[in-house]
């Protein structure tokens, strides 16, 4: 079959995209990305045909707009932000590479924010499957949403009250996002689409790429919900870690890794700077991986090693323990290497995924405005005295044991296989 792919955030929503893309190619389909101008060169290095939808630069998009990491009013404010001036500018470059592309293709896997995919394949006449990449997108009464702070209760009083947060966020995020998703649609004369957000899922496949041992089925959720597991892309271009992370690894114990993604890392605050402060009192050795160069904190001890970027499947599974602002991305990496994580979410997703990690007991849980020096250093010393690190490593041979991508490839398969085309088998997974 001929899958076309496309996505829409940062590494962390391109890489599970492909790793499932390469997955598909090694299984006899042919596979084709639609993204950002930015992932051309990484798509192109993992062997997938690359179609640029020329949207602008995104360089320069947190620094302009830094409410987008801000938590004001439960993340509603970060939601509106990235909705108006990240992901609508967009829709028409998006829609016209999409419309381009859908007559080579027979089905089309879409990130649940790549808005107009949903359009384009209604608009072509093609299946298209949706592809939630962490928990708290998809309601339910036994969760609650990504960006909230709470544990989700399990009881039935619990249940109601996160079937009333699940309301409450989807009645603001309806109007919101609602008003832009169907004048896209409107323009090309189509119905309009209610909760946009959380439940305009495709009705034939919404596949979760995500371990069901970090956030396990709900039992109210509907059939074409599917569970795969995490898809991990290690690049084929890093073979090695550069040659002065291995000279340090090497010098002394495992250090504390401390990294912020791709997206948070644009603006860290004073994440980096504590990071350096708690490491000296605890005496402990450090990596710190500060993205731009100008998040270089201004003295660094010889026991701590700033660079701007490292492979995760290479690196974490050398190190003592991770702190992290809970992107799904790294967080499937820490889980794979069986590290505990120091949870210091900042928006979007980040706060349910960082009570998840507590919840399964790998992770102590430090708040945005606690990212100081003294709660990063007592959060550390915490994580480290208890049974975190036993538990992670247990949990990371689970992990390690699952196949994301074969089994999301599995599913894929056995949803849009067409008996049109007799010569297709679907392969043993």
């Amino acid at each position: 079959m001929r899958w076309l792919l496309t996505s829409w955030g940062s590494h962390g929503d391109l890489h599970p995209f492909l790793a499932l893309g390469r997955g598909l190619v090694a299984r006899g389909h042919e596979v084709t990305l639609v993204g950002h101008p930015e992932w051309g060169p990484e798509t192109e290095n993992a062997g997938l045909r690359f179609v640029s939808t020329g949207e602008p630069s995104r360089e320069d998009f947190i620094k302009n707009h830094p409410d987008v990491l801000s938590m004001k009013w439960g993340g509603l404010v970060s939601l509106h932000t990235l909705i108006h001036k990240a992901i609508a500018p967009g829709f028409d470059h998006v829609m016209a590479t999409l419309l381009a592309e859908a007559s080579r293709h027979d089905a089309i896997i879409t990130h649940h924010f790549t808005f107009p995919a949903p359009v384009a394949a209604e608009l072509a006449g093609l299946p298209y499957a949706t592809v939630s990449l962490a928990p708290g997108v998809v309601p339910s009464a036994w969760s609650l949403p990504g960006a909230n702070f709470s544990r989700a209760g399990q009881g039935l009083l619990a249940r109601q009250w996160n079937r009333f947060i699940w309301w409450a966020g989807q009645r603001i995020s309806c109007s919101m996002v609602d008003p832009v998703v169907n004048q896209l649609r409107a323009r090309h004369g189509l119905k309009p689409v209610r909760d946009s957000v959380f439940t305009a899922h495709s009705p034939s496949l919404n596949l979760q790429l995500y371990s069901e041992h970090f956030a396990p089925r709900p039992p109210d959720w509907s059939p074409e919900k599917k569970m795969a597991g995490f898809c991990f892309y290690d690049p084929t271009h890093a073979p090695v870690l550069a040659p002065e992370i291995e000279a340090f690894l090497q010098q002394g114990e495992p250090p504390i890794l401390f990294t912020l993604g791709s997206t948070a890392v644009q603006n860290p605050g004073a994440f980096f700077t504590s990071a350096v402060e708690a490491l000296q009192k605890l005496g402990l050795r450090g990596i710190l991986l500060i993205g731009p160069e100008k998040n270089r904190p201004a003295h660094l001890p010889e026991n701590i090693l700033a660079v701007p970027y490292a492979p995760y499947g290479l690196l974490m599974p050398r190190v003592r323990a991770v702190a992290h602002q809970c992107g799904i991305g790294t967080l499937s990496h820490t889980l794979r290497a069986g590290v505990p994580s120091l949870a210091c979410p900042f928006a979007f997703d980040q706060p349910n995924n960082a009570r998840r990690l507590e919840s399964l007991g790998v992770a102590e849980v430090v708040l945005p405005h606690q990212h100081t020096a003294r709660h990063l250093g007592s959060a550390l010393q915490c994580l480290l005295a208890g049974d975190a690190p036993a538990q992670a490593r247990f949990l990371g041979e689970v992990i390690r044991s699952e196949d994301g991508v074969g089994r999301a490839c599995t599913i894929l398969e056995e949803t849009f296989y067409a008996p049109e085309h007799p010569d297709f088998k679907i392969p043993s997974s």
